[in-house]
């Protein structure tokens, strides 16, 4: 650029007194600065207003866009992009204590320094541009400091959002001589290193010297950072406009999922890397490695592959947005649906690579809709009920059949000869539930034994083992599906919104006992939890069962609650004319009434369980079972038994 380009320069430098554009371009991460990263910077301004030398701030890497003004920001797009946003907001908290200058130069001078200018001719130009996605939004609030017209649409939306607020906040109140100093410290005591080079194949290597110097790049980072190091060292063009023109949809589509983090990013990339190139778990941990190890640099004749590759996980990161975002469209109501179940499910690691998968070949509906169905029930039979064991889960299996269908290719399974590949996909997943998660297996682990240890309350899948129940008993009175607002966590809905998931018969509840006991097993087991909104349980939490559903009534009444409430009071009257009728008690003692409650409890159990086999039925399965009986006054440690029964015998130890 000029003889400053390794001296530590101003923000005015860096724009050149307003003769210099700068571009982020459309293939950069979108601006991801929030409130940690912002006070800090305020912080250093703060420092720096009495201090009399330059505060090294950071490094700028530029490129500059053939002959034009413009520089491409290769490396300090953030920081930029706030310091820029931070001056829009300086001169809007002058124009509003009335000033037209600040340190002698006009308020407009200033703005076409740092935000635009030519907006008086009609030829608006923007000394920082986000790409064509981001700046409509961008340009929206340097103008007025909030959005007017354009919608915020993803994650670095709401974080250029949040800056200007919170930057405007910090500068309300601020009288004309504390705007000045701030002013002063931004544009003159903030101090850049600025790299220029030249060429594309010297910004491949600026790219890799960034990736490798301890900065906290995701590995999608460093592997779009890869491929453009790679397009320029050996100039295909090609692949550096499949670059530009895909990354853009690709973060756009993860921040509609919600995957806007480095780990999420990373676990994303995981997923493409093992359908794409190598289904072995462990080395899918070192994506950007193995990408480079595969396609090494200097090696030209890999390029179509890493266009390839661009492509895959830019509708992989499509597929994501069907799955982890509610407003997905162009997909079928059947499928929305099913999907939707598996975004709440507490786990989907294992079944992802299958669905990306699904979607990168199949494109008929209905048969997708096959294979979401009984990829959803085996998730939740298999992995979320806990059936999979840590040191053989089954992960490996079900990630080389991911691979292997994407490629369309199962001539390695010895039984696939004449299947077309979702056909053969569907059988397998089919077999995989018979043999890893059959029905009576399935019942065994929603069930505890008289002497097991476990607790449900602490199972990671009761929220939505309870959400679906309560689901189905809404489908029957013809109401829609409220799934979504069951499992919602706490920070994500309204605090009056929230549902709880409680014991009915409380652990602290020992009126029934002779010696204190909130161990046990009946307070313990599946048939003895429920959700409903957290305002009606904190009133009733520890009283007794009989007492606790009366009061239960009576608060539905205020507000709307679930409809599994509507059914304690029948099951309770039925467990007590039960009891009644066995004439086994003469007085209502305290084991008439432990009676009572564990025969009211072997109710509502058999009606979940059997709701669970007929929510999470696969159809194929070589001994289905029709029908669960609930029994645990029986001399039996097991308390079910399933109709037909079959001579498979438990064995679980907790």
């Amino acid at each position: 650029m000029n003889n400053k380009t390794y001296e530590l320069l101003t923000l005015k430098d860096i724009f050149d007194s307003g003769n210099r554009q700068l571009s982020g371009p459309d293939y950069q991460r979108g601006y991801s600065w929030e409130e940690e990263q912002r006070k800090d910077l305020i912080g250093d301004i703060i420092q720096i207003i009495t201090q009399d030398h330059r505060h090294f701030t950071g490094t700028v890497v530029a490129s500059q866009n053939g002959e034009s003004s413009i520089f491409d920001l290769v490396d300090g797009q953030q920081r930029v992009t706030s310091l820029v946003i931070f001056m829009s907001c300086i001169l809007r908290a002058a124009k509003k204590i009335g000033l037209i200058e600040l340190n002698s130069e006009s308020l407009s001078t200033i703005e076409q320094v740092y935000v635009r200018s030519g907006i008086d001719t009609g030829n608006t130009i923007y000394q920082l541009q986000l790409g064509s996605i981001r700046d409509p939004l961008f340009h929206e609030i340097l103008d007025d400091g909030q959005p007017v017209n354009q919608k915020i649409k993803s994650k670095a939306d709401q974080n250029i959002v949040d800056a200007a607020n919170h930057f405007q906040i910090y500068l309300t109140g601020k009288d004309r001589d504390e705007l000045e100093c701030i002013y002063l410290a931004v544009t003159e005591k903030l101090g850049f290193l600025l790299y220029a080079p030249k060429k594309d194949a010297e910004i491949g290597i600026m790219f890799e010297v960034i990736n490798n110097r301890g900065k906290p790049l995701s590995e999608l980072e460093k592997i779009k950072n890869y491929l453009i190091y790679f397009a320029g060292r050996h100039g295909i063009n090609d692949l550096k406009v499949k670059v530009n023109s895909n990354w853009p949809v690709l973060l756009e589509s993860l921040n509609s999922a919600n995957f806007t983090s480095n780990d999420d990013e990373n676990r994303f990339l995981r997923v493409c890397w093992i359908v794409f190139k190598d289904y072995n778990k462990s080395k899918s941990y070192h994506v950007y490695d193995n990408l480079k190890q595969f396609c090494p640099a200097a090696d030209a004749v890999h390029w179509q592959e890493l266009s390839d590759f661009v492509e895959f996980v830019t509708n992989s990161a499509k597929t994501y947005t069907y799955l982890f975002d509610s407003r997905n469209s162009g997909l079928s109501d059947k499928e929305k649906q099913i999907l939707q179940r598996i975004a709440l499910h507490p786990a989907q690691a294992s079944i992802l690579p299958l669905i990306v998968s699904l979607y990168s070949k199949e494109f008929d509906v209905e048969r997708r809709v096959k294979i979401l169905d009984v990829l959803e029930k085996l998730n939740f039979r298999y992995y979320i009920t806990g059936i999979a064991n840590r040191n053989d889960s089954g992960q490996g299996e079900l990630f080389e059949l991911a691979y292997y269908y994407h490629k369309n290719d199962f001539s390695l399974y010895e039984d696939s000869e004449g299947y077309e590949a979702t056909d053969y996909l569907y059988e397998y997943l089919v077999w995989f539930v018979d043999e890893n998660a059959n029905d009576q297996k399935f019942i065994q682990y929603l069930t505890l034994d008289k002497n097991e240890s476990g607790d449900y309350y602490k199972w990671q899948g009761l929220k939505f083992f309870l959400g679906s129940y309560e689901d189905e008993l809404l489908s029957q009175n013809r109401q829609s599906s409220q799934i979504a607002r069951f499992v919602a966590s706490r920070d994500k809905v309204s605090p009056n919104d929230f549902y709880h998931q409680e014991h009915i018969w409380a652990r602290k509840e020992i009126s029934l006992y002779d010696d204190i006991n909130d161990l046990d097993v009946n307070k313990r087991r599946l048939g003895n939890f429920i959700i409903l909104m957290e305002t009606i349980n904190i009133k009733v939490s520890d009283h007794r069962i009989e007492l606790k559903i009366e009061e239960y009534f009576e608060g539905t009444k205020a507000q709307p609650n679930t409809l599994m409430i509507r059914e304690l009071r029948n099951d309770f009257e039925a467990a007590k004319k039960e009891i009644d009728n066995s004439h086994e008690f003469k007085r209502q003692v305290k084991s008439y009434w432990y009676s009572v409650y564990q025969k009211f409890l072997d109710i509502r159990e058999q009606r979940i369980l059997n709701f669970a086999i007929k929510r999470w039925a696969v159809d194929g399965l070589s001994k289905p079972v029709e029908k669960v009986l609930i029994d645990s006054f029986s001399e039996d440690n097991e308390i079910f038994k399933c109709k037909p029964e079959y001579s498979e015998k438990k064995n679980m130890d907790e």
